[in-house]
């Protein structure tokens, strides 16, 4: 497994998140997760720093809360087995 500090996270990487741990004004909150079990598979939209550290935000509406940017992330890699989140409303 390759991991990635939050600090250097690019638009378009691939990691490995947990489920939904709560919500921050009505957007979903999600943490990097440790193992890719029982991980959702979430692509990075942007990074921001904020005065509490830096904020992930991911492309299906996600988004972490303020994070240290030496906080590491696992890639999320082809075969990872690790479900992919739903997109949009069948």
């Amino acid at each position: 497994m390759t991991t990635m500090a939050t600090s250097h996270l690019a638009a378009g990487e691939s990691v490995l998140t947990s489920d939904v741990v709560g919500t921050d004004f009505g957007l979903p909150l999600v943490r990097p997760t440790r193992s890719g079990r029982g991980s959702w598979v979430r692509v990075v939209r942007a990074r921001c720093r904020t005065s509490g550290g830096v904020v992930v935000w991911f492309t299906d509406g996600t988004k972490t809360p303020p994070l240290h940017g030496r906080t590491s992330w696992i890639l999320a890699e082809p075969g990872t087995g690790a479900p992919a989140p739903a997109h949009g409303a069948a």
